[in-house]
């Protein structure tokens, strides 16, 4: 990232941070203020608890800063970092979450809290880090902080009416915020159309087969036992709003399980893992009447994915349009969406690094950065007596483009299709009892090396609970 860059996207963000207002309701005026000493030291307080325990605590070497390092931080040169896959896409986006959670908590809207949660990636970066600052870690930590922080941010004001503690488990950043302004974060309640919970069940089977040199593996993961959470925040087929994330929907969830015996590096071998996240929020919504029967919205929107497991990975941010829309029949309701994006940054792993038949001299990590397009497809029957049908596809045009790549690794297109169907019956007002099939495909066109595909199925059963109506 060029000086240059650098200077114009940091003048940019403290406009945004000027010019910042509330978009939240709250009975007391004196709550809408703005308070630019909470917001802006956001953006060092999360890094400071975050580097003194990597520093002191974990002993990490790469927190081991020294006054040399940070006195020369523009001396750095930016860069594509190979860091695990669980620390780019889950503990980074996190990380962003609390810069970008410190200045809505502050009273900033959406647009000034991302500048915040730019400004937190940046500092961290460049003053908390002896590796080289990071591209990657730069976009994710910021967009996917923006994502996460204010689906974190609206969540934690309908807990805090359930339950106070549960308010600043979702946004710990109310620790420092609540004290500094005075009062709680501005927003409303009672805005969760769907929340449920479940527990599943499952097992797959995969293969890959390269087209030549390499043999086909086969893996089966005989065992998975995992929970996960679903929320729908907001009506998504009758809504009309120029404020980001007034309407999103978020399903993110986790398991462990049996392993098939091949992996990355050897704790893969041992353990199998599935962690997840989907979500999509609209940034800018129009609802259309279209007749007595139906609702529609259309608008900007943004997906932000991830799904980390011992077959494959991918993730995904990335920005398009939308259409929800809903068709009400006299003894049951159909749903569909439709979402096309341009895919900003991706990832996804790259098989003959992810099964060892490929390995460089430095050190790597098995996925490579991607670029691309997305389509999300959703369909969902639910009849008169509480039975769903629900189903679910991504389909992802990725390109392993070249700046990026590691050593030994190629640039290529990557084709991916993650399907989930689903059918469940109610056994009561709260509890239903369900099963889901999961499909998922992959062909992998590479310059350098033989082109690939993957494929695996699994099927499971699941119970959840339904908290809202």
């Amino acid at each position: 990232m060029s000086k240059k860059l650098t200077a114009s996207l940091l003048s940019l963000s403290l406009f945004f941070m000027a010019f910042g207002e509330p978009t939240l309701n709250t009975d007391s005026e004196e709550d809408f203020k703005i308070s630019y000493p909470t917001g802006i030291s956001s953006i060092i307080m999360p890094s400071l608890v975050i580097g003194a325990w990597n520093r002191w605590v974990s002993k990490s070497s790469w927190a081991q800063v020294t006054w040399d390092d940070a006195s020369h931080f523009y001396e750095h040169s930016w860069v594509w970092d190979t860091d695990w896959y669980w620390t780019n896409f889950v503990l980074h986006p996190y990380q962003g979450s609390l810069y970008y959670m410190g200045a809505r908590n502050a009273n900033f809207n959406a647009l000034g809290s991302t500048a915040i949660a730019f400004l937190g990636s940046s500092v961290w970066e460049y003053f908390f880090e002896t590796n080289a600052p990071s591209k990657n870690d730069m976009i994710y930590t910021t967009l996917g902080g923006f994502a996460i922080g204010e689906m974190l941010y609206r969540l934690s004001i309908e807990g805090s009416n359930i339950w106070k503690p549960l308010g600043y488990v979702l946004n710990p950043m109310r620790l420092y915020t609540d004290f500094t302004t005075g009062h709680k974060p501005v927003g409303t309640f009672g805005n969760i159309q769907d929340f449920s919970f479940r527990t599943y069940v499952n097992a797959s089977y995969g293969f890959t087969t390269p087209e030549k040199q390499y043999d086909k593996i086969e893996e089966t993961y005989p065992g998975f036992f995992g929970i996960e959470f679903n929320v729908e925040y907001g009506d998504p087929y009758t809504h009309d709003s120029n404020t980001p994330y007034s309407q999103f929907e978020l399903q993110f969830g986790g398991g462990v399980g049996s392993p098939s015996g091949e992996g990355f590096k050897e704790a893969e071998k041992k353990l199998g893992y599935n962690i997840h996240l989907f979500s999509n929020g609209m940034l800018w919504a129009r609802e259309l009447n279209a007749s007595d029967n139906t609702d529609t919205s259309i608008g900007f929107i943004l997906d932000y994915d991830f799904i980390w497991q011992n077959f494959f990975n991918f993730s995904s941010l990335a920005p398009g349009v939308a259409v929800k829309h809903k068709i009400n029949f006299d003894k049951s309701t159909m749903a569909f969406q439709l979402h096309a994006d341009w895919l900003l940054l991706g990832t996804t792993d790259f098989f003959y690094f992810r099964r060892n038949y490929v390995k460089p001299d430095v050190f790597f990590c098995p996925y490579n950065y991607t670029m691309g397009a997305e389509v999300v497809g959703k369909w969902k029957w639910l009849f008169e007596k509480g039975s769903i049908i629900d189903f679910t596809l991504h389909s992802y045009a990725m390109y392993d483009f070249y700046n990026q790549l590691q050593q030994k690794a190629s640039a290529g297109w990557e084709f991916i299709n993650y399907a989930t169907l689903t059918y469940e019956l109610p056994v009561s007002r709260q509890i239903y009892l369900g099963i889901e099939n999961t499909l998922y495909t992959k062909k992998s066109i590479y310059k350098d090396y033989p082109n690939v595909f993957s494929f695996m199925y699994g099927a499971g059963f699941y119970a959840k609970i339904r908290f809202t109506n």
